[in-house]
């Protein structure tokens, strides 16, 4: 052996032990005698890489792949040193040359992905790590790799797929088990989220991450108290997290802790100034409080910040009025023409229904419908929505609850007068009768419940409306008894609280079963008034009949065939009705009569229902903080050439009629 191939071995023996300065002073003897010498130059390359000397280690890889174009693996190493510069384009030109010359290096692939999805290229990322994960397919990372670039193209459902394989070969793996639990939310499999999360959390039980998914699903769930413990305890891991500060005063606002939310928020601004999104949620936080001021000047700030931000921009829309030549106009358009701008397919939808609110105040039907149409169109395309089997629902209801029932079982609810319901369409007025009710000093204005739902799941064997077949007089008490007793804990001190909301329209016979002396309001106001008004907003909660104007005349019609069965089998001294436009004509006279139908005297506070200073958490948030206005009567003609399908849906021939 020479003394070159006995220098270079030794080297290489020091350097397979872990002895790299023995392993550097070696290939460096080995040089000064071949300074050609491809193997040394590479390997001592590798030394200075391993040992923090990046720049050193691409002069001397450089050379070697110089003499040698087609080392592989030297071409690889180059990649490493050049990334570890930040030569990022380089590094990716590299890593590709290794992977031409030896197709099978998996490092060599993976790398390549990483790169390309570090560079904001998902796609072909998705492409680098499936060919790594094909030659590796027994190594968990190369799987969850690959689940994380398929995540950033929105296939979820591969991603799943891919975190599952690698979590059956590494199965503590808590960063794979938080991006498997993200990929299954947005596919909004939310229980098997949930599951997710939790294993994380008792693989690792202080990943951050974790905890602040965790968190969002439990939101999601509507399990708003458990999202806040979630939060907290993600903030007690790290305090100075200001996104998860806004997720915490997110649920504290589900929670109606109003003030507890705006201080999260504030906490959040405290730590990240100029944070746009903490000033939305703000904003939102101080809307529902009743400071609109307050709130418009948290929206210039979010846009000062972010002139793009869609969330602001729709927020924004909701707490003022537009004329013609509003130079906010020209800016909500300007982000909408420039394709580049909207950030995601939710973004475009914020503009889109924020600009046909917009142009709507502006008088500009033409436009604002062309902005309603496609914020509308993209929201229903996203939906799993039948209108058949939802109207089919309705009818169903309608059969199922047969006359002979509230005879049948009259006696066996519960006996409390406290809860009171005010149901109908959305946007049919609800929320000015809660308003006008919740003035008075003996109501409480508890909003829209999600309790009834939930205590009907609970409170019978079989689900609604097919249980109304197999009732039992115990059922009814014990689920009447447990609806009164959450509703009496929300005020009390006070006679009735009122639950608003409108959806219930579909359980009303069963409350009266439940609660007999329950009383229920029905909102109405004229048919296309209702439509428009639902089709011009983006609802928070699920009205999925609403993206579509046939649709929602199809459903309309649908809730109005069973409020007439309502109307006809409930007993008038519990179910009235409260027109919209009767209030707005005499609104004296119908507060007067709907008071007296929940069994209270009169208080002259029902008159000044929009000096009120409760919390509202409604789509109609700021039009019930203001005195009674008639523009809102007739509202449908000036736009009535765009609703024909609408019409015809409803199929009023008068309608019909003006609309020509």
């Amino acid at each position: 052996m020479t003394d070159v191939e006995s220098l270079f071995a030794n080297a290489v023996k020091r350097h397979q032990a872990g002895d790299l300065a023995g392993a550097e002073q070696q290939y460096g003897r080995t040089l000064a005698i071949d300074p050609a010498h491809v193997d040394a130059l590479h390997l001592r390359g590798v030394v200075f890489a391993q040992t923090g000397r990046p720049n050193a280690a691409v002069e001397l890889i450089g050379r070697a792949v110089a003499l040698s174009p087609d080392f592989a693996l030297a071409h690889y190493n180059l990649a490493n040193a050049l990334r570890a510069l930040g030569r990022d384009e380089e590094a990716l030109a590299a890593y590709r040359r290794s992977a031409e010359l030896k197709p099978n290096h998996a490092p060599s692939h993976g790398a390549i992905g990483a790169l390309l999805r570090q560079a904001g290229r998902p796609a072909e990322a998705v492409d680098a790590f499936a060919r790594a994960a094909a030659l590796t397919p027994n190594e968990a990372q190369a799987h969850a790799n690959l689940g994380s670039a398929l995540a950033d193209v929105g296939r979820h459902d591969d991603a799943v797929a891919a975190y599952r394989r690698a979590l059956t070969l590494k199965p503590d793996n808590a960063d794979a088990l938080v991006n498997l639990g993200a990929s299954l939310h947005a596919l909004k499999r939310l229980d098997q989220a949930f599951d997710a999360f939790r294993r994380a959390l008792a693989t690792q039980p202080d990943h951050v991450e974790a905890q602040v998914d965790l968190g969002a699903v439990l939101q999601d769930l509507g399990r708003f108290e458990e999202a806040c413990s979630a939060f907290r305890r993600a903030l007690e891991l790290r305090p100075d997290d200001a996104s998860c500060h806004v997720r915490l005063g997110a649920s504290l606002q589900e929670l109606g802790r109003h003030e507890a939310a705006v201080a999260a928020h504030r906490r959040a601004l405290e730590l990240r100034p100029g944070y746009a999104d903490a000033e939305v949620s703000l904003a939102v936080a101080l809307q529902e409080l009743g400071q609109a001021d307050a709130a418009r000047e948290a929206t210039t700030r979010a846009l000062a910040a972010d002139p793009a931000s869609a969330r602001a921009w729709f927020v924004r829309s909701d707490l003022k009025r537009f004329a013609p030549g509003d130079g906010d106009l020209g800016a909500m358009e300007a982000l909408l023409a420039d394709g580049a701008s909207p950030r995601s397919e939710e973004d475009r939808i914020d503009l889109e229904f924020a600009l046909g609110k917009a142009w709507m105040d502006a008088g500009d039907a033409g436009r604002a419908f062309s902005h309603l149409a496609a914020g509308n169109g993209l929201v229903r395309v996203s939906l799993d929505y039948d209108a058949d089997a939802d109207l089919a629902g309705l009818a169903a209801i309608a059969r199922a609850f047969t006359p002979d029932l509230p005879g049948r079982f009259a006696g066996t609810g519960c006996a409390s007068q406290t809860p009171v319901f005010i149901v109908g369409m959305p946007r049919s007025g609800t929320s000015l009768v809660e308003q006008v009710l919740a003035s008075h000093p003996d109501v409480h204005g508890a909003g829209e419940l999600a309790l009834l739902g939930e205590v009907i799941a609970r409170g019978f064997p079989h689900p609604y409306p097919n249980l109304l077949a197999s009732l039992r007089p115990g059922d009814l008490g014990s689920a009447g008894d447990a609806y009164a007793s959450c509703a009496a804990d929300l005020a009390p001190s006070k006679a009735r609280v009122v639950d608003k909301m409108p959806g219930n329209f579909r359980f009303a016979g069963l409350i009266h079963l439940m609660l007999p002396n329950a009383r229920i309001i029905h909102c109405r106001r004229d048919p296309v008034d209702t439509c428009l008004s639902c089709y011009s907003r983006k609802f928070a909660g699920r009205q999925d009949f609403a993206y579509d104007l046939s649709e929602l005349g199809r459903y309309y019609r649908g809730y109005e065939a069973l409020m007439d069965h309502w109307r006809a089998t409930l007993p008038p001294d519990r179910f009235t009705e409260a027109p919209y436009e009767d209030l707005v004509d005499d609104l004296e006279g119908q507060a007067r009569r709907l008071i007296a139908f929940l069994g209270l005297d009169w208080n002259d506070a029902c008159l000044d229902f929009h000096a009120n200073p409760r919390t509202v958490r409604t789509a109609s948030v700021n039009q019930v903080r203001q005195p009674i206005y008639r523009t809102s009567l007739v509202r449908w003609k000036p736009y009535a050439r765009h609703l024909a399908s609408l019409l015809a849906a409803l199929g009023v021939e008068t309608y019909a009629a003006e609309a020509e």
